[in-house]
């Protein structure tokens, strides 16, 4: 029998560590004594000691290590499992590594263009963002569908690309609404269940971005088309707010194959 220092000294686990694992039940004394309390481990215990340390130099979460030190079959299963999880996050790893990659390369080149624009009508209906950006693009398109129809129907249909914005959720500091628009010839009726308004005439700033334009994005940040506008409108010292910058749709042939991302000029 050994003591818990030499225990530790001979499977390389720490005294701190071997205490965890007791009352956590996973690697319990060969006996205790009544009454110095002073723990005893046998050599039988090597095994589970050995890859109870195996498993904290692979990360393995201490909530896994039960299975570990079951019969084989189930130890095979937890070791899948965790090969698993690592390789998924080596390769979210090596995206990350290949994305800060070209962004130490340098910023896009984007081209700007100031514009002049006349009055525009539009309806549209707002969604708060879920954080997940595949669901929350599915919801918009189908929004975008279901006004499309709406106006259609009402004689009143879109007259140029959808676009949107985003603006705080009322009364929350981080919730953010997306609101989907289409231009219209003419606002919708009073007793219509939509928002809608009328952009004012006059002067903005706008960047384009094709979708085969090679841009580095960035999971959960804004299209960087999106940040070199709020760039240069910062640059030309104008007063802009995120409400007001607009996402519209750029189509060829029938088909969107890029956005233009436009702010008013107002400073």
């Amino acid at each position: 029998m050994m003591s818990i220092g030499e225990f530790a000294a001979l499977t390389g686990l720490s005294v701190k560590a071997l205490r965890l694992y007791d009352e956590q039940g996973l690697l319990s004394p060969a006996s205790v004594d009544p009454w110095s309390r002073h723990r005893r481990y046998s050599a039988a215990q090597f095994d589970q000691a050995l890859r109870l340390k195996v498993a904290r130099c692979a990360d393995l979460p201490l909530a896994e290590a039960p299975g570990l030190l079951s019969d084989t079959e189930s130890a095979a299963a937890v070791l899948a499992e965790h090969r698993s999880v690592l390789a998924a996050e080596r390769k979210r790893q090596d995206a990350a590594l290949d994305m800060l990659d070209r962004l130490l390369a340098g910023p896009v080149e984007w081209q700007t263009e100031v514009r002049q624009t006349q009055a525009q009508h539009w309806v549209g209906a707002a969604l708060t963002e879920t954080g997940d950006a595949e669901a929350d693009t599915d919801r918009a398109n189908a929004l975008f569908g279901e006004l499309w129809n709406r106006l259609s129907e009402a004689g009143n249909p879109p007259v140029g690309p959808f676009w949107s914005t985003f603006r705080a959720v009322p009364g929350s500091e981080t919730e953010i609404q997306v609101l989907c628009c289409w231009p219209v010839a003419k606002l919708p009726p009073a007793d219509w269940d939509v928002e809608s308004g009328t952009v004012e005439p006059g002067v903005e700033l706008v960047v384009r971005s094709n979708f085969e334009q090679d841009a580095p994005i960035v999971d959960g940040a804004a299209h960087p088309a999106v940040l070199a506008l709020l760039t240069a409108a910062e640059v030309r010292s104008a007063e802009v707010s995120l409400a007001q910058v607009r996402q519209i749709g750029m189509f060829e042939q029938d088909r969107v194959v890029g956005v233009e991302v436009a702010v008013p000029l107002t400073g």
